[in-house]
């Protein structure tokens, strides 16, 4: 599980690596028969301090 403080990377470029400052749910916006679907879990990684951009959590991997 990946928490505030961890050193990860993305799955889809494994050059970046960053650390998680915050970690917040977003509403999903996708509807089905039976109802909507659960909020979704992202986090904001600092590659620098002038670089903080947000990724769904399922594309970060725990480098440690």
């Amino acid at each position: 599980m990946i928490k505030v403080g961890d050193k990860v990377t993305l799955f889809s470029d494994i050059t970046r690596n960053g650390i998680v400052v915050e970690v917040f749910y977003q509403k999903n916006e996708t509807w089905f028969i039976g109802g909507t679907a659960s909020k979704k879990t992202f986090a904001k990684v600092e590659f620098s301090k002038e670089d903080i951009r947000s990724y769904p959590m399922d594309q970060l991997m725990r480098l440690e």
